[in-house]
């Protein structure tokens, strides 16, 4: 598999899919609106990408990045290409493009009630299983709470909250980091 990237913009000829997708893959309650993402994405500091394998859309990531790090906000495949290893080629593409600087996400934590536990397990065996560790970190907003992920040599807590500033300066929201106190 091959798969090729390009950049999303407001007159980019997908964008009904990529919002399709961010629509199936994201409850209401997490997700961006297309037109915020589209307007967060500036080249210094926020890509958003498509993935295709030859002219079938793939799915899409969007990060945000300073010189220690990267954060991948959102990041879908399309449903009916799910578990084929798209994510993983995608993951270890985005690693390639942001060359040197450590790879951070969150996952919805496994550790609270919630309805749908094997399925945030899956995703935690994927993240794991494509070489991420966890920061023992909790980001907690808007009543919602998701473990801090990480991929590279270590977790820089300052370049993470600086990629959170940087939002914060675009549109406003309160957010903790708590860290995980071990028994």
């Amino acid at each position: 598999m091959a798969i090729h990237s390009q950049l999303i913009s407001p007159d980019f000829p997908d964008l009904d899919k990529v919002n399709a997708l961010n629509i199936e893959a994201f409850p209401e309650e997490e997700r961006v609106p297309l037109e915020e993402l589209l307007d967060y994405a500036r080249p210094d500091n926020a890509h958003f990408f498509a993935f295709y394998e030859e002219e079938d859309f793939i799915g899409f990531a969007f990060a945000l990045y300073n010189e220690a790090c990267f954060y991948v906000s959102f990041f879908a495949i399309m449903p009916r290409l799910r578990s084929r290893g798209y994510g993983s080629l995608i993951i270890d593409k985005l690693v390639d493009f942001y060359q040197g600087k450590t790879m951070v996400l969150e996952v919805e934590r496994l550790d609270e009630p919630c309805d749908n536990l094997e399925q945030r397990k899956s995703r935690m065996d994927f993240y794991r299983k494509n070489g991420f560790k966890s920061s023992q970190s909790y980001l907690e907003y808007d009543n919602l709470s998701f473990e801090i992920l990480f991929r590279g040599p270590a977790f820089d807590e300052a370049a993470y909250r600086d990629i959170f500033d940087k939002l914060q300066s675009e549109s406003p929201f309160d957010f903790d980091i708590i860290h995980r106190i071990e028994d």
